[in-house]
């Protein structure tokens, strides 16, 4: 199992399929008191696209709040969402205490030879 990133600070795990957001971002966030992965199951999702620096995907697939800002999450890689982790929505703060098991939604790659190469 690797973790793939991507400039925008999400992860993809190749093992378990599992996508989230890393410490950093986290960490960049603040106390997170919010998420927001209602409606993704079964979402047919794009790898996010940049231009530099910055996502020009669009829609965003879902969000994450925090006091101090709203952080818009943007897929690693495309692919059907297959469950999420609705635990989230009641205990946000989980995401603080440890990034990399707090992921967001699962999903199945549809391209996973392409995408890994821009991650």
């Amino acid at each position: 199992m690797t973790k793939w990133f991507t400039k925008t600070h999400q992860w993809f795990d190749d093992g378990t399929k599992e996508v989230g957001i890393t410490p950093y971002a986290a960490d960049q966030l603040g106390e997170i008191s919010f998420v927001d992965v209602e409606g993704l199951e079964g979402a047919e999702l794009e790898q996010v696209t940049m231009d530099g620096d910055e996502p020009t995907s669009d829609p965003i697939d879902c969000t994450v709040e925090s006091s101090k800002a709203v952080g818009d999450i943007y897929s690693p890689v495309s692919g059907t969402v297959t469950e999420l982790n609705t635990k989230l929505m009641d205990e946000p703060e989980k995401i603080n205490e440890d990034a990399f098991t707090a992921w967001l939604y699962k999903i199945e790659p549809s391209n996973w030879d392409a995408d890994k190469g821009n991650l």
